[in-house]
């Protein structure tokens, strides 16, 4: 899950504050240099932080799925670069790159904002 805390070091690197609860109604701006980012721009990034979460998953599936590097170096040796090639592009085939689409990243922002507003009617 991503806080309020991981959007304002995104928003405001090495700015100066103290936040309870997760809450942005606790949120104490204690930086003279940077203004505060307003609640509208850390939902916003909370959005976008998420997003970028989901789509970099793969990473963490290739990575539990790779071979150690002793048992790859060993592939190398002893049966070649191609075949070392082979078991690291089924993997890349099984989970393959995944991008932020900009259409998909502006809709989570804009709903974001909506469910913002939402809960301040309530």
């Amino acid at each position: 899950m991503i806080r309020i805390s991981d959007a304002l070091v995104k928003l405001r690197p090495g700015a100066e504050w103290s936040i309870d609860n997760n809450s942005y109604a606790e949120l104490t701006w204690l930086d003279s240099e940077q203004t505060k980012p307003t609640e509208e721009e850390v939902v916003q990034k909370i959005a976008e932080l998420t997003y970028q979460k989901e789509v970099e998953v793969y990473k963490e599936q290739r990575a539990r799925e790779y071979p150690p590097y002793a048992d790859q170096f060993d592939q190398i040796f002893h049966d070649g670069i191609d075949a070392w090639k082979a078991t690291i592009l089924e993997v890349k085939r099984r989970y393959p790159k995944q991008v932020i689409e900009p259409e998909v990243l502006e809709e989570r922002k804009r709903q974001a904002l909506a469910d913002l507003e939402a809960s301040r009617v309530e």
